[in-house]
């Protein structure tokens, strides 16, 4: 009797080892996951001026497109929590500036988001609106600050309205997409801005209920 317990002993140790060993060697077989890096680039894209058209003169504007793209090369998906934020100056005046934040409501195609997730292609990109309407932080309208003087026919740039000498701006920008990621930050990006000036209140953009002087 007692040799047949010493045996059930012997057979259970020998099983508790040997399940001791395959669940250590499958721990080892498993590698730690380390999630990547470096997976989303951002960029400042399309900056444009609107024209009189669209932004009459006292009421110019700039329309931006931010793009992200995911350079990781796999398909990635994770909740995401769209934040961040541009911030335009003036480089002759730096303390002239404009901060815009950035949301999921300026996402151009706002249908790769479901269910609180987004899945991005290797090298899919998305891009962000925004119109800048020319107000800083503390409300100044810039082109009222921009060099209009001699407004003489060499000025004249459409009927009624004479333009500024070209200004320079720089834009500033960062995003959260996934918080696993953090803040991606784009490269600085200068455009030139033209202001513009009704003379007179004829024509298509001064005249009526048209943009104003400065």
């Amino acid at each position: 009797m007692n040799s047949k317990a010493r045996i059930l002993r012997i057979v259970r140790a020998a099983v508790y080892l040997a399940a001791s060993a395959l669940s250590l060697s499958c721990q080892e077989s498993l590698p730690t996951y380390v999630f990547p890096s470096n997976i989303m680039s951002f960029r400042v894209g399309t900056v444009e001026q609107l024209s009189n058209r669209l932004a009459r003169p006292g009421h110019q504007a700039v329309h931006m497109v931010l793009v992200a793209r995911n350079t990781f090369d796999e398909v990635f998906e994770d909740s995401v929590a769209i934040k961040g934020s541009v911030r335009i100056w003036w480089q002759r005046k730096p303390r002239r500036f404009r901060t815009i934040y950035l949301t999921q409501d300026n996402m151009v195609d706002p249908g790769l988001i479901a269910d609180g997730k987004m899945l991005l292609l290797p090298g899919q990109e998305f891009g962000l609106n925004l119109t800048w309407d020319m107000l800083t932080d503390d409300s100044l309208y810039i082109p009222s600050e921009m060099n209009f003087s001699f407004e003489t026919r060499e000025r004249q740039c459409d009927y009624s309205v004479v333009c500024s000498d070209p200004e320079t701006f720089v834009v500033e920008a960062s995003i959260l997409v996934y918080d696993k990621i953090g803040y991606v930050q784009a490269s600085p990006k200068e455009f030139t801005f033209i202001g513009t000036l009704c003379i007179s209140n004829t024509g298509p953009y001064c005249g009526g209920s048209g943009g104003g002087g400065g």
